[in-house]
């Protein structure tokens, strides 16, 4: 599991993993940073890795383009 946390990502990952803070890690192509890393209730089962945002400054294109045909409405006050 993979969750945003402004601009850093925060993953859920199994101990068998053996992440420790400094490790790189791969998801989707990208490689991230782990900055620290929290043994979920202290049991061994799950670890919480925080990672470091990304630096390169490019903002990504998010949703589709409105390709439906349908026109614009205005409402009675904007004419």
């Amino acid at each position: 599991m993979m969750k945003p946390s402004n601009s850093a990502v925060v993953f859920s990952v199994s101990f068998a993993c053996k992440v420790k803070a400094g490790d790189a890690i791969e998801c989707g192509g990208e490689t991230y940073k782990a900055v620290n890393v929290t043994d979920v209730a202290q049991r061994g089962e799950t670890y919480l890795v925080e990672t470091e945002g990304k630096s390169d400054g490019k903002s990504k294109a998010r949703g589709v383009d409105d390709s439906s045909g349908q026109e614009e409405l205005q409402s009675k006050g904007d004419a």
